[in-house]
């Protein structure tokens, strides 16, 4: 597996944009993704949005071949060290979670901050 970083993410695996959309992935700007490849084939990809003490963990996609595997997680530990090895400034990373993620988070050290109604919660990590 390979992993590539852009901020361009539809230039990069316009396809994989197109399923993730069609599931209910909502995108924003100013973020950094991550892509993975299987050899040529972009399986999934997941986002960072980064500001100077602070960074919040967004658009995490994996393709349904590759779901149930533990890619979620390896990607999760992929930001959190990439955080401490590029960012050492931030010490606290924060995501918003669908049920579908939950639990993957929760097992990477997260700890919940609050519940909402429309089933997304909020979670944050600390990186010492």
């Amino acid at each position: 597996m390979t992993i590539i970083q852009t901020h361009n993410i539809t230039s990069v695996c316009p396809d994989l944009v197109h399923l993730a959309k069609k599931e209910g992935l909502l995108f924003s700007g100013n973020i950094m993704f991550f892509v993975v490849f299987n050899e040529d084939d972009p399986i999934a990809f997941f986002g960072l949005k980064l500001s100077e003490r602070t960074a919040t963990m967004k658009c995490s996609y994996v393709i349904k071949s590759e779901r149930r595997t533990g890619l979620l997680c390896r990607m999760t530990r992929y930001r959190l060290q990439w955080l401490k090895l590029n960012r050492p400034k931030i010490k606290k990373v924060d995501a918003n979670t669908t049920k579908m993620s939950l639990n993957t988070h929760l097992k990477e050290g997260a700890k919940i901050q609050a519940r909402y109604k429309n089933g997304i919660t909020k979670l944050y990590y600390e990186i010492l």
